[in-house]
């Protein structure tokens, strides 16, 4: 006899997007959660590619900053010359830009806010049609839970809440104080009713907690990465040691610090400038190629563009070692990129340019990777300079892949919760 489906309703406004650290982060969980006998339905936005193996819906946004935002990626993807995409998105969101306008005075919210409208609609229906056992949003955007909140309200069924970045920063807020009086509320009506409150990093949650009051709510969930995604037998040395960095480059989380480091020991004759490689997959910013220009570092600095997720985790199997650099910003305290855990599942060294971030030191001390703070440029130095003498000696080891820190067991930690939260409303 074939036991029934076992469905969680999962909503992420990002999904199937490559290149996405948001859509990944959901996207990688998913045949895990089928092969322990989940079934997700899963609830989307609009901008993402539409599975064709699996329960998938999508709702949109009403509000004029979510048509607007929406519409665009609809374009992009129609329309692969500039003045084509330019043409067409003027005359189609030229009657909505006033609303627009007047949106952001009112209330600057993140573009896709209003999605939850809908997806409220779409996602009791999906309940009344597939009987999840579990609510789940995920994925980044805080439209997910407040869409979430509603139906588990409605339906009575528990709820599990993922922020994949913090709802509030203790610092560094950009918005206004009405936007982030939205978010505490948020945060602290989260702490109230959903069954689990799931954060990626531990400062994160306690400064949650330290908001709140509530001290006991939330737990830690590392994601992980897949050790499946990666080959084995790339990386082959050369003549030249390659460090590698992969993700976008913006803001203070640009490539300066790591530049006057590597000029500073070419200048003084510790590191010969044809040893030494820089390539940069994704996008590099103006602040990092204009450095390395005035520091005559431009030919060393080589630019690969965006690359298919598939490819750049090869390329990360390929590099000498794999560079992690942190925007000084609060923000990073309380943060862990996705990209770390995929770092460390590629064997390769990884140098981490870490501001703040205790927790996130501690990971990559502790596992044997090469750790300085994103602001010294002495620190920086000292730590290229062993990099370097390590790959002149053939010592540059390789890491063994993690077997704790993997999406199949961060989501037997989730399935665990939504068990648990079961049985409690039972």
């Amino acid at each position: 006899m074939v036991s029934p489906a076992r469905h969680w309703l999962i909503l992420s406004y990002r999904s199937n997007i490559d290149g996405s650290a948001c859509a990944q982060h959901i996207d990688d969980r998913l045949p895990f959660f089928e092969k322990k006998g989940v079934s997700p339905v899963m609830l989307t936005g609009p901008i993402g590619r539409r599975y064709d193996h699996r329960p998938h819906f999508r709702s949109w946004s009403v509000a004029p900053s979510g048509i607007r935002f929406e519409l665009r990626h609809y374009l992009r993807r129609r329309f692969t010359k500039r003045w084509q995409f330019k043409s067409v998105e003027t005359l189609l969101l030229l009657p909505v830009l006033p609303f627009y306008l007047l949106e952001k005075i009112i209330i600057n919210l993140e573009s896709e806010w209003s999605w939850f409208f809908l997806a409220y609609i779409r996602g009791y229906i999906l309940c009344r049609r597939y009987r999840p056992e579990v609510i789940y949003s995920t994925g980044g955007t805080p439209s997910a839970h407040a869409a979430a909140r509603l139906i588990s309200r409605t339906t009575g069924l528990p709820w599990l809440a993922e922020t994949q970045d913090p709802l509030v920063h203790d610092h560094d807020w950009s918005r206004s104080k009405r936007v982030r009086r939205i978010y505490e509320w948020m945060e602290h009506d989260i702490c109230s009713n959903a069954d689990g409150f799931i954060f990626l990093a531990q400062a994160a949650r306690k400064n949650m907690a330290d908001r709140t009051g509530m001290s006991n709510c939330g737990r830690v969930i590392y994601p992980g990465a897949n050790p499946a995604f990666f080959q084995k037998g790339l990386y082959v040395k050369g003549p030249q040691c390659h460090f590698a960095h992969f993700g976008t480059l913006a803001g203070s989380r640009n490539l300066v610090v790591f530049l006057k480091a590597v000029s500073t020991l070419i200048d003084n004759g510790k590191v010969d400038r044809d040893l030494i490689r820089i390539d940069v997959y994704g996008s590099l910013d103006s602040a990092s190629q204009k450095s390395a220009k005035q520091m005559g570092l431009k030919d060393l600095l080589i630019d690969h563009g965006p690359l298919a997720r598939k490819d750049a985790l090869a390329a990360m199997q390929k590099a000498d070692c794999l560079l992690l650099v942190q925007n000084t910003i609060f923000f990073s305290s309380e943060t862990i990129p996705s990209k770390v855990y995929e770092y460390m599942q590629s064997g390769r060294p990884i140098l981490g340019l870490i501001h703040h971030n205790i927790e996130l030191t501690e990971m990559l001390n502790k596992n044997g990777y090469f750790v300085a703070p994103a602001e010294d440029v002495a620190g920086v130095k000292a730590e290229v300079e062993k990099i370097i003498d390590a790959f002149r000696q053939n010592s540059l080891s390789s890491y063994e892949q993690s077997d704790v820190l993997t999406v199949n067991n961060a989501v037997d930690q989730l399935i665990h919760i939504g068990e648990d939260a079961v049985i409690q409303i039972r």
